[in-house]
């Protein structure tokens, strides 16, 4: 049905949406010094814990991707010190 469509196209957004506004604020937090980086890594762990409990979702895979991403990307327990 087209309703079902929509209302997935919205649940979509919404969770793209969620995401990538959660991923904007620790990155603005981390950078303005407000989040240092352990703290910024237990947010991403404590949501990847989170995306766990709903493994079996649609989706939870991927979202886990993306989190273990930004942990080892711009959140990695490596970085540089300058």
């Amino acid at each position: 049905m087209a309703t079902d469509c929509l209302n997935d196209r919205l649940a979509m957004g919404s969770a793209i949406a969620g995401g990538a506004i959660a991923a904007a604020l620790i990155e603005i937090l981390f950078e303005k010094s407000a989040l240092n980086l352990d703290e910024s890594r237990t947010v991403l762990e404590r949501a990847l814990r989170n995306v766990s409990f709903h493994n079996r979702s649609d989706g939870a895979r991927e979202a886990a991707d993306i989190i273990t991403k930004l942990m080892r990307g711009r959140f990695s327990a490596r970085q540089e010190t300058s």
